[in-house]
C-alpha cells in the first residue's frame, strides 16, 4: 500500500495569524495630529480621532481618501488603505496642520473554498497594492510534512491589481505569495478526504475514502437522524478495511457494512479529525435514506 512519506505522521499543518487589517490610531488635537506621520501595512485602516474641543476635518491633499464629516469632539473617521504610496493630508480647519501615512508595499492571499475536498481545484488570489495590471506574483506552498516552500505557480496581476491560480493540493497545505520584495502572510488550506457513501441494497452500505493516504484500520462514524429530536444520534463505527489505487497518488479505502434501520431513515457518515490525521481536516459525507 502506497503511503506518504513518515514525517507527515508528526508535522502538523500551520498557519501564520494575518496582520491585514490591523488599526492604526491617530489624535487630532489642537496642536495638530499625533502622531502625525504612521507607516502601515497594505490593507490596514488609519482612525483619526477628534480629541479637541473644537470642530476637525481630516482632508486628502490629493483627493486620495474620502474627506472625513467634519469631526465633533470625541467623534472618529476611519479609511481603509488598499494601495501602496504616501498619503499627505491636512486638517480643514487649520490647513497648517499636516500629517502623512505611508502605506507599505504588499500582496493579500485568500482560498476559496475552504477548506477544499480531496481532488478539488480550489482558487488561491489575492491583490498587490500598486493596483495595477500585469504585476509578476509568485505562489508558493509548503505540504504538510514539509518544511520548505516550493513555487506553486506564476500569475500577472489583472484589473485592479487582482491575481488568482488556481491549485489542486493532495494534502494540507500552507501557501504564500510573493510580489516584489513583499510576502503575503502565510495561508493555511485544509483538505478534506472525498467520502463517499451510498447504499448498494436494504440495510447494506459501502463508505469509500479518497485522498493521498491510505486509511486501513482507521474507522468511520455512522449516524442516524432522529427526526422527532431534530438530532443525529450515533448508529455504530466501521473499520476501514479495503484499500486500492487509483491514479496516483491516490488511493481510495472503503468498506462494506449492513444498518438495521427503518427504510428510509437518513443516515451520514462522518470521518473525525482523530482518524485523518494532521494532513488532513475531518469529512462528513451527504445524507441518504436507507
Amino acid at each position: 500500500m502506497r503511503k506518504l512519506p513518515l514525517g507527515i505522521a508528526a508535522v502538523a499543518v500551520f498557519a501564520v495569524a494575518p496582520t491585514f487589517g490591523a488599526t492604526k490610531g491617530i489624535e487630532v488635537t489642537r496642536a495638530g495630529f499625533t502622531p502625525n506621520k504612521v507607516t502601515v501595512d497594505y490593507g490596514d485602516a488609519v482612525t483619526w480621532t477628534n480629541r479637541d474641543n473644537a470642530n476637525h476635518q481630516v482632508i486628502s491633499d490629493r483627493g486620495e481618501f474620502p474627506a472625513s464629516p467634519v469631526l465633533a469632539p470625541n467623534q472618529t473617521y476611519s479609511f481603509t488603505f488598499m494601495r501602496s504610496g504616501s498619503y499627505g493630508y491636512r486638517d480643514a480647519f487649520n490647513t497648517k496642520k499636516r500629517g502623512t501615512v505611508v502605506v507599505r508595499t504588499g500582496v493579500s492571499i485568500a482560498a476559496a473554498p475552504a477548506p477544499a475536498v480531496y481532488g478539488a481545484s480550489p482558487t488561491v488570489s489575492g491583490f498587490v497594492s500598486s493596483g495595477a495590471s500585469g504585476e509578476a506574483v509568485a505562489l508558493d506552498g509548503m505540504p504538510c510534512g514539509t518544511t520548505a516552500f516550493g513555487r506553486v505557480a506564476s500569475v500577472s496581476s489583472t484589473t485592479g491589481g487582482r491575481w488568482s491560480a488556481p491549485v489542486k493540493p493532495v494534502v494540507n497545505m500552507v501557501y504564500q505569495a510573493t510580489w516584489r520584495n513583499a510576502k503575503s502572510v502565510q495561508l493555511a488550506e485544509r483538505i478534506q478526504p472525498r467520502l463517499t457513501f451510498r447504499r448498494v441494497r436494504a440495510r447494506r452500505f459501502a463508505v469509500s475514502v479518497a485522498a493521498a493516504q491510505g486509511f486501513v484500520g482507521k474507522h468511520v462514524v455512522v449516524q442516524r437522524f432522529l427526526a422527532g429530536k431534530r438530532r443525529w444520534k450515533t448508529l455504530k463505527r466501521v473499520r476501514l478495511s479495503k484499500a486500492k489505487p487509483a491514479v496516483a497518488p491516490t488511493l481510495v479505502t472503503s468498506a462494506a457494512f449492513s444498518a438495521a434501520v427503518p427504510r428510509r431513515t437518513r443516515l451520514r457518515v462522518l470521518l473525525l479529525q482523530d482518524q485523518v490525521g494532521p494532513c488532513y481536516a475531518a469529512a462528513q459525507s451527504g445524507t441518504l435514506r436507507a
